[in-house]
């Protein structure tokens, strides 16, 4: 027990507390900014099992804030690399890789077996999967969310039906919100919110100090400032019949519904090209785009005109790529598509 001896001699932890780390399998999802963060103290804690859960390779505009990852790794999944780390810091704890990313039909058999689930993700729609798994199965789960310089942290004991959980905080998903390789994020951050949710998780398993149990701690970097929102019951649907009915799918933009910046500026004539971003991010890409700005568009006002095939763009594609897919749901032959890489990618061909 020498490696846990700072621990043990702790009064709210002890050889108790130490014992039930030890018995305990933790599920990690997402292994990036948070993940790769929080795991790794997981591990140094002395959690029994950990589970790590993402399919995405490392990528060179994410290693300021994914610090355990190199420029060369690039062939495995983060949960690969991030299993190898962590087997080399604490070689007497079991760790379960799962190369995939978590979806409807494949949730169970990661998660199911798990004393407590680490919601490290940035896709929305995996948050509310796995959300609404965890709540209906009673599993407790440590959710965490970065954006700029903001951070957020709460747990979800979901110990009965009445428990409060993340729709009682936003009863649905958000598409709009952009990504990180839209408007950036402080490395730092991801590493305190990671911190934050290994430290809930080591109190929870170990049965010392006060959970964010009904609680959402803000943190914002540039401050410093932290406020604790007290929350309360609000969701009154029935989340059975939500799960049932939800496909929780991510949107992943196929190849037929992008535009390439080549094409476009190839073809121009042919497309009426509609900027989605908002007034504080616009920037034309040339003097005939049209302006629809995301937080007012409504789908049952827009039309195709002159015969034309509409071309969407915001700063990276992905927000054109949720809308998308949004309009094409409410009429599949319509000719509207997404410009790969957005603005960005605009940018860079121009350079």
């Amino acid at each position: 027990m020498e490696r846990y001896a700072r621990q043990l001699i702790l009064d709210a932890i002890g050889e108790a507390g130490q014992q039930k780390l030890l018995e305990s399998t933790v599920c990690v999802v997402g292994c990036g900014g948070l993940g790769s963060i929080a795991a790794p103290y997981l591990a140094g804690s002395g959690v029994g099992t950990l589970i790590l859960v993402d399919a995405d390779a490392p990528d060179e505009s994410n290693l300021h804030r994914q610090v355990f990852y190199h420029v060369h790794h690039a062939s495995q999944s983060k949960a690969a690399y991030l299993a190898e780390h962590i087997a080399k810091m604490n070689p007497e704890i079991e760790i379960q890789v799962f190369s995939e990313f978590i979806q409807k039909d494949n949730i169970d058999k990661i998660i199911a077996s798990s004393d407590l689930v680490l919601e490290c993700t940035d896709q929305i729609m995996t948050k509310y999967l796995l959300n609404d798994y965890c709540h209906l199965h009673h599993i407790p789960m440590v959710y965490g969310a970065i954006h700029k310089y903001d951070g957020y942290v709460s747990f979800f004991d979901n110990a009965s039906d009445d428990s409060i959980h993340l729709r009682d905080i936003f009863p649905e998903p958000n598409t709009n919100i952009p990504s990180c390789s839209e408007v950036g994020v402080l490395g730092t951050l991801a590493g305190i919110i990671g911190l934050m949710q290994a430290n809930e998780a080591i109190k929870y398993l170990s049965s010392c100090g006060t959970l964010l149990t009904g609680t959402l701690l803000h943190y914002n970097a540039l401050s410093n400032d932290q406020m604790k929102l007290k929350l309360v019951k609000n969701y009154q649907e029935d989340l059975s019949k939500v799960y049932q009915s939800a496909s929780y799918t991510s949107f992943q933009c196929s190849a037929m519904h992008e535009l390439t910046v080549a094409d476009l500026q190839t073809n121009r004539t042919d497309y009426n090209l509609i900027s989605i971003l908002e007034d504080d991010e616009h920037l034309a890409i040339d003097s005939s785009v049209l302006r629809m700005p995301l937080s007012d568009f409504k789908s049952d006002q827009f039309r195709q005109e002159n015969g034309k095939a509409v071309v969407f763009y915001c700063m990276s594609g992905k927000r054109s790529g949720a809308l998308i897919n949004r309009l094409l749901q409410e009429n599949q032959s319509a000719e509207i598509y997404s410009l790969k890489g957005g603005l960005q990618a605009w940018q860079a061909s121009i350079t």
